[in-house]
């Protein structure tokens, strides 16, 4: 949706900037040419209409910069033949024209360049920002449920996350129909779900025969009042105890959860026909929905990298993710990434203060993501993902390596013997690419008749 606004806005200013050239630069000159018929480029002693293309370099850029000054020499040539103005450009005052205007086209199209990727930057922090607001919410819930003993509740949510947990990791392979069920008998066994149903979403549409059911199986009524506002809201939906007492009858569900990615995408539903009175309440559906999304979200990162994995076995399903995300937002605004993979001395380990377990505690960061002995066993290290970081970051990063095993007992630092690093720059290569650069074995291609 915001690649989609962007493009829209693209569009609404190439058409402003196409009107803007076509009638200030004519204008301009006409105007020049009333005012002073005999000199319009050197009125009053100074070049007046060369402000025309310099500000719409400024604002549209080179391309506006160029075709303003051509329309405008052009205009002031033709003007000149055709008698309506006494005296043509001059040239010199054209070439010092032209150099100044585009100067500040050039200008213009780096300052819009960097705009449009800071906007990107922001657009993936806002993504982390979210996954994160919901780990946090299912961490908070969880501390909540440990300090208080609820009758209707017969297991803490420290204890339903532990069974999630395995649920999670194969929803994360593909949601198939035993995943689905362990999921509704886990929301059955801790938020007292009856009857209810999970349907995926299928070219934009959702499926009406339920993927797994706990109950009864029945088609999804598309057009109920709960669907669509769980749809179109992308967020839980359900009634009060008032409206299920008032309009118990004609009520199909009593609850509507989307599946949603990290980009608040629906891609899959779970109804709830029936729960116990007493189970209806913000507090468990709130509860029911931050389970929901956590198997959703594990669902997601799997998805979209399932050929690095298929390629990486050993890969973390969380690094595979960030670094297809990193690929994708490099390639769309140039936004840069580097991969960092440290290869320590063989004899490294935690009694000389020298592992990749060790780098990983001192060194992490809230955004960069680590990979932890990536490599061959006789060649311990690590990978190191640093998002959003250039050159110059990458270097802060390995300046502060250097400093961290100075202070760990490694007087040599980044020189230590049989120590040595490789800085990928991350530039549209596919991602198993580059991590063939870092000499991680991968899977063997087998065929299958």
């Amino acid at each position: 949706m915001a690649d989609s606004h962007l493009d829209h806005a693209s569009t609404r200013l190439s058409l402003l900037a196409w009107a803007e050239i076509a009638l200030l630069a004519p204008a301009g000159l006409g105007l020049a040419i009333f005012l002073d018929h005999q000199a319009p480029f050197t009125a009053g002693g100074f070049p007046w209409l060369w402000l025309i293309p310099l500000l719409l370099g400024l604002r549209h850029g080179l391309a506006a910069a160029a075709l303003s000054s051509l329309l405008l020499i052009a205009g002031g040539v033709a003007a000149h033949t055709l008698a309506i103005s006494a005296a043509a450009p001059p040239l010199l005052q054209i070439v010092g024209g032209l150099i100044a205007v585009l100067s500040a086209g050039q200008y213009g199209t780096n300052w819009r360049a960097r705009l449009e990727a800071n906007q990107r930057r922001t657009e993936y922090a806002e993504e982390r920002l979210e996954a994160l607001s919901r780990a946090y919410f299912i961490t908070r819930i969880s501390h909540d449920r440990l300090e208080e003993a609820l009758i209707t509740q017969p297991m803490t949510l420290r204890g339903a996350l532990e069974q999630l947990r395995p649920v999670a990791e194969r929803a994360a392979q593909g949601l198939d129909e035993s995943t689905a069920t362990d999921l509704l008998q886990l929301l059955a066994q801790y938020c007292r779900f009856e009857t209810a149903g999970v349907h995926l979403a299928r070219n934009d549409r959702f499926d009406p025969q339920p993927l797994a059911a706990l109950g009864p199986q029945a088609p999804l009524v598309s057009d109920d009042p709960l669907v669509g506002l769980a749809r179109e809201g992308r967020q839980v939906a359900f009634y009060s105890v008032d409206q299920l007492i008032e309009f118990n009858r004609e009520i199909t569900y009593r609850a509507v959860f989307p599946l949603l990615d990290c980009t608040l995408r629906p891609w899959g539903l779970i109804v709830v026909r029936d729960l116990p009175l007493l189970a209806v309440n913000e507090e468990n559906f709130a509860t029911a929905n931050a389970i929901v999304q956590y198997v959703a979200e594990e669902t997601r990162v799997v998805t979209e990298s399932a050929d690095l994995l298929q390629q990486f076995p050993c890969c973390p399903p969380h690094f595979a993710h960030e670094l297809i995300r990193l690929q994708t937002l490099q390639t769309r605004a140039k936004v840069r990434s580097t991969l960092i993979a440290v290869h320590l001395p063989p004899t490294s380990n935690d009694e000389n203060g020298l592992s990749a377990e060790a780098i990983y505690h001192g060194m992490r960061r809230s955004l960069d993501v680590y990979w932890l002995a990536p490599f061959a066993a006789d060649d311990p290290g690590l990978l190191v993902l640093l998002p959003l970081a250039g050159p110059a970051s990458a270097r802060g990063y390995l300046d502060r390596l250097d400093a961290w095993l100075k202070e760990h007992g490694q007087t040599q630092g980044l020189a230590l013997p049989n120590l040595w690093i490789e800085q990928i720059l991350l530039d549209g290569r596919p991602a198993g690419k580059l991590l063939e650069m870092t000499h991680i074995p991968c899977a063997p291609i087998t065929s299958h008749p």
